[in-house]
């Protein structure tokens, strides 16, 4: 699989194609008396954007880059962000954390089931001593189990690994 890198017009084209699709819905709800729908989706848009916003504090370029461009670069993923960022993290790791993530994906998304909804939650919780992202993929896909040689600097623990779901802790811990 090659991995694409997106032009600033790329990114502010698929945002705002983005935004008008959610606008539409929300539209769509309303036209049909379906205001609790609206509702929710307007909370589920305004978490998603406080997560996004909520990932800067990171303070790791790459990293919160690769998050808030996965759906526009793996689009067969239905993505749920959340985050509770209160410490940056080493900017030191910042390409290690990408180059995990990045592997993972390459991984298993040339074989995706293009029937099947692949969901992608990823989860970041950080405090001074610890960075933690949890990545829980489900879906359906045809691959052998994921190998990548051990790094020192960041400790992954695979809770499971099927052609159904992925699931793992990606963790650094703070100097």
């Amino acid at each position: 699989m090659k991995t694409s890198t997106l032009s600033i017009n790329d990114v502010l084209r698929f945002a705002n194609h983005d935004f008008m699709n959610q606008i539409q819905l929300i539209k769509m709800y309303l036209d049909l008396d379906r205001v609790e729908d609206a509702k929710t989706m307007i909370e589920k848009i305004s978490e998603q954007s406080k997560s996004l916003s909520n990932i800067n504090k990171l303070k790791l370029p790459k990293t919160v880059e690769w998050l808030q461009t996965i759906q526009w670069r793996y689009p067969a993923f239905e993505l749920t962000l959340n985050s509770n960022v209160t410490f940056p993290v080493d900017l030191k790791k910042d390409g290690q954390i990408v180059e995990y993530l990045e592997k993972t994906v390459i991984h298993v998304y040339d074989t995706l089931d293009p029937f099947t909804e692949q969901q992608l939650d990823i989860s970041i919780e950080t405090n001074e001593a610890q960075f933690t992202l949890l990545f829980d993929l489900k879906g359906k896909w045809e691959t052998d189990l994921f190998n990548y040689e051990e790094n020192n600097n960041i400790k992954v623990q695979t809770y499971e690994q099927t052609t159904k779901e992925w699931k793992y802790a990606l963790s650094i811990e703070q100097e």
